[in-house]
């Protein structure tokens, strides 16, 4: 009977098709639909394609409805940001105390992931069933579930480290409790090869309607590489688009309106979450507007250069216009549902200035950006960098590119150095949940992270460990077969 319970849970976890996500992508997909007789139409094969993208509107990966904290606390495992909230074990990882029984992030980053390439692998497997859509219409879809997959795995291989390395559905007769963790190396080598073949199936336009394109599939190529120090490849790959003419993407002239207000068909947003309210919906305002229990440090704010106009548009200070307060950002008066921090600063990026959203009846539905062509560039400036080409222009020109977008116009870096291109990520990318990745891949996390308090007493965090534990319920039932992380 064990044997049984364990490799159902284990199926459950690789392979089940859970097809109960409401209004995804605008379209419901099946519930429990009988294999026998699926697969016949082209809406069918939607609908289980739409399923591919049901996991990233967990609140850990983007948001979701009637949630207290969201993706973005991820920024509280770095320098940007500090949490005094319990959601999702992100303060007891950013205090450093996690273990491989922590649950939250540490056990749901995994389970959700491997759900999100379960369903991906479900659709690959069955698409060529549909015999009704064209050879365009199939690849179109065959790229999208192919950069999901890729993105799902990215994602866990940055945290675990080595994984199982699963590209089928996986069956009951089929003997899970042998499946071994497949080195890192060969987990990218998949990656890889999902994006290229999703590269050369998803359309060259503008990312609009929630459906991958081209270039999220490179951007996320590119990001991948740089995880894995392969630069001069990371360099190539971003070229591919940066460097086309044809190149749907650009800079936006509105920063703030790219988090709430402009994005709609915004050119900058490569791939993003989508939401739209009253059905589907989040509190996103309510939680880091009204409640600012993660908020920014004096680390972030001091990493600004002398009149950057993002230092005020990514976070609330003093006096600071509020909604909250019509005497502007301070406590005295305050209507907020929290205490403003003891740093003195929330953040703004994200957030309605003009909504007091304390009570939470306003639903928020700002789309969670994943991907933006700033990201892009500044890759771009990286890898060239890190390659040995820093003196080349046109890696000079993507970084100061961005900083001279209209609505920011920060004067031009003369020169490409380390410092200043790991400083441009930090001050355009605050707040976006991409900031302790950058940590992770500079092999930098150890020095940086015990230098940050994480409460008014100034006390330091502590630097775990570049992987998180393999879940303990998961090496139970993997016992002799697989190894656990190192210091866990």
């Amino acid at each position: 009977m064990k044997t049984i319970y364990i490799k159902t849970m284990l199926l459950m976890m690789l392979s089940t098709m859970v097809f109960s996500c409401k209004k995804t992508l605008d379209t419901d997909p099946l519930s429990n639909p009988n294999s026998e007789n699926f697969w016949k139409t082209e809406g069918e094969a939607n609908k289980a394609l739409i399923a591919c993208y049901y996991k990233l509107k967990e609140p850990i990966i983007s948001n979701g409805a009637g949630q207290s904290g969201n993706s973005l606390y991820w920024e509280a495992l770095s320098d940007n940001a500090s949490n005094t909230s319990n959601y999702e074990a992100f303060d007891i990882v950013m205090r450093g105390e996690h273990n491989s029984a922590t649950t939250g992030i540490v056990s749901k980053s995994f389970t959700f992931g491997f759900q999100g390439i379960a369903y991906c692998n479900y659709f690959l497997d069955n698409i060529d069933r549909v015999s009704v859509i064209t050879d365009v219409v199939r690849n179109k879809m065959k790229g999208e579930a192919l950069f999901l997959r890729a993105f799902y795995y990215n994602d866990l291989t940055q945290l675990y480290g080595d994984l199982p390395l699963i590209l089928k559905p996986a069956t009951l007769d089929g003997d899970f409790l042998k499946t071994p963790r497949s080195p890192k190396t060969e987990v990218v080598a998949q990656i890889l090869k999902d994006l290229d073949l999703a590269i050369s199936y998803l359309p060259a336009t503008a990312f609009s309607d929630g459906r991958a394109v081209k270039g999220s599939a490179i951007a996320l190529k590119t990001r991948v590489l740089l995880n894995n120090q392969r630069y001069g490849e990371a360099a190539d790959a971003a070229w591919t688009l940066i460097g086309d003419a044809g190149n749907p993407f650009r800079l936006s002239d509105n920063y703030a309106g790219i988090f709430f207000g402009n994005q709609i068909n915004n050119k900058e947003i490569m791939f993003s979450v989508q939401f739209k309210a009253p059905d589907d919906y989040h509190s996103l305002d309510q939680v880091i507007g009204g409640r600012m229990s993660v908020f920014p440090t004096v680390e972030l704010k001091n990493a600004y250069e002398p009149n950057d106009p993002r230092r005020k548009m990514t976070i609330f200070e003093a006096g600071d216009p509020w909604a909250y307060n019509p005497g502007g950002f301070k406590q005295a008066g305050s209507t907020a549902e929290g205490q403003i921090p003891y740093t003195t600063m929330a953040f703004k990026k994200w957030v309605n200035p003009a909504i007091n959203n304390a009570s939470g009846a306003t639903l928020s539905d700002q789309h969670m950006v994943k991907i933006r062509y700033a990201d892009l560039l500044l890759m771009y400036a990286e890898a060239m960098f890190e390659n040995g080409q820093g003196a080349d222009p046109r890696a000079l020109k993507a970084l100061n590119d961005v900083r001279a977008r209209p609505g920011v116009n920060m004067p031009a870096q003369l020169v490409l150095t380390r410092e200043i291109i790991r400083n441009e990520r930090r001050v355009e990318l605050a707040f976006e949940g991409l900031r302790y990745n950058d940590l992770i891949r500079w092999k930098i996390a150890d020095q940086v992270i015990p230098q940050v308090a994480y409460d008014a007493k100034g006390t330091k965090r502590k630097f775990k460990s570049y992987l998180f534990p393999i879940p303990l319920s998961q090496m139970d039932i993997m016992k002799g077969v697989w190894t656990q992380n190192p210091n866990f």
